[in-house]
């Protein structure tokens, strides 16, 4: 029965990921982006597509000969937990700290579309990870490797903020905490919200938080999955 479920549950998340992108493409200027393709230069659009991706794997795997083994599935498990605190982080930041500030005669952060790639996809991802029947067991080594897809984002979007590259809504950073010329540059503080810190401290911040996701992840993961053995 788990495994129906969850085979539903991964089905529903890759349906909705998808779907939520499109949609955001389709609203995209009625958003106040540029261009719909500008919105897949953000975090959310990217790890909604990662976790689509290591779903699909997963759900196609016993029917390709050349993945199917289990030490392919063990790394496509890791790969698994390390997306799903990436969306994770994505539902987090969203509701906790981008969606609440968010001013809505420029942005209007509770659209439908919105929702889904941000909570929707996120949920369903979450519950998966936590009732998937597979057995597996994360090593405290495991617990770095959640940091990867944020790290490479990081970089990525620094790259393109010091090229001067519009985000789609005019600015060359995609959030807040990620504009290194704010009134509180990269280490200072202002009294301006939401740049009252500088980016090094949110990134520091968020580093923690995504390291704490993980860590909790893989105490309640290996304490429903007691029998996953992995060398």
């Amino acid at each position: 029965m788990k495994n129906n479920i969850s085979k539903a549950l991964k089905i529903s998340a890759i349906f909705f990921s998808l779907l939520g992108i499109v949609l955001n493409f389709i609203f995209a200027e009625a958003d106040g982006y540029s261009h719909f393709s500008k919105r897949l230069l953000y975090f959310t659009s990217q790890s909604n597509l990662w976790i689509a991706l290591i779903f699909t794997l997963i759900l196609l795997q016993p029917y390709i000969k050349c993945l199917n083994n289990k030490k392919i599935k063990d790394v496509f498990y890791i790969i698994k937990y390390v997306f799903t605190v990436s969306i994770t982080l994505t539902g987090f930041v969203f509701c906790a700290i981008l969606a609440p500030g968010a001013e809505n005669d420029s942005y209007n952060a509770w659209t439908p579309w919105s929702l889904i790639v941000h909570v929707v996809v996120p949920t369903l991802s979450i519950i998966d990870f936590l009732i998937d029947g597979y057995f597996i067991s994360i090593k405290p080594r495991d617990i770095a490797f959640v940091t990867l897809p944020p790290l490479a984002y990081v970089i990525f979007s620094s790259v393109l903020f010091f090229l001067n590259v519009d985000f789609g809504r005019g600015e060359p950073f995609p959030y807040f905490f990620l504009n290194y010329s704010s009134p509180a540059g990269f280490f200072g503080r202002s009294d301006e919200m939401p740049y009252i810190i500088g980016s090094f401290y949110w990134l520091v911040a968020l580093l923690l938080l995504i390291l704490g996701i993980g860590a909790i992840y893989r105490i309640l993961f290996n304490k429903t999955h007691k029998k996953g053995c992995r060398i």
